[in-house]
């Protein structure tokens, strides 16, 4: 047995990582696929299909992650479907989106954080996950050109524009929580094993360098989230709602930020 296995604080992360990255693929392919037969058009309606077959597919191949890790009280998949208090995705996965601007702000989000979170585990000790890792990321490039896509689509259309704005500042803040406080001990134990590599902070740093060339690009309003500081050579997001943050499952407790 590796040291990292008799690291009772690594083992306990690395289980909530799995449980984390696995329950916000299978949400995510869940409402995705609602839009297989909803999408406005024949491409989106098609690319929307397998895009969800896609995250479910990602989903069951981090699912059997668990059974290999010797932790007594690792979460059971999928069988807390029907109980929220048990879920490990964030919140605005809990209901239907309810237009198809929704639905590509959350996709653009969502897939743009997990993508940024499996970047950082292609090196990890733990072969098994780092090679999961690196072919879902192999099939994570569509996935964020189409997000992407859709967002400068819906970002031209003026009676769309102020909607796709509202979703995106709306669900943000959320995701940005997502990445974790700095210094998060299990973050940390997971790091000094060589389980992932970066920081709470270089992730939601990189996560924004993601998302803020498209935002500017296309002139979407998202401040104050976020900026970039000069001296600090990092985006500032200014404050976030720490307190309401269930730091076990990753999401805000109260209810979808934009319900």
């Amino acid at each position: 047995m590796s040291n990292w296995q008799e690291n009772d604080r690594a083992l306990a992360a690395l289980v909530n990582l799995v449980v984390v990255l696995a329950d916000n693929k299978y949400f995510l392919g869940r409402r995705i696929s609602e839009w297989a037969v909803g999408a406005p058009g024949l491409e989106e309606a098609v690319a929307s299909s397998a895009l969800a077959q896609e995250e479910l597919g990602h989903a069951r191949v981090l699912y059997p992650l668990l059974e290999e890790l010797p932790f007594p009280e690792r979460p059971v998949p999928l069988e807390r479907e029907g109980d929220r208090k048990r879920r490990y995705a964030v919140s605005f996965l809990d209901k239907p989106w309810e237009s198809w601007t929704e639905a590509v702000a959350a996709m653009l989000l969502v897939d743009t954080a997990l993508t940024t979170m499996l970047e950082h585990l292609t090196a990890s000790v733990w072969e098994p996950l780092a090679r999961r890792a690196a072919r879902i990321l192999q099939e994570e490039v569509f996935h964020l050109e189409f997000a992407e896509g859709r967002v400068r689509e819906l970002a031209a259309l003026p009676g769309v524009r102020d909607e796709l704005e509202g979703h995106l500042k709306a669900f943000l803040p959320e995701m940005l929580l997502w990445f974790g406080p700095p210094g998060e001990e299990g973050v940390a134990a997971l790091v000094d094993e060589g389980l992932i590599q970066g920081s709470n902070e270089g992730w939601r740093q990189a996560y924004l360098g993601r998302l803020t060339p498209l935002f500017l690009e296309e002139g979407l309003r998202i401040l104050p989230y976020p900026s970039w500081d000069v001296a600090r050579r990092q985006y500032d997001y200014g404050d976030l709602p720490w307190g309401a943050w269930n730091k076990l499952q990753r999401r805000l407790e109260a209810a979808s930020p934009a319900r």
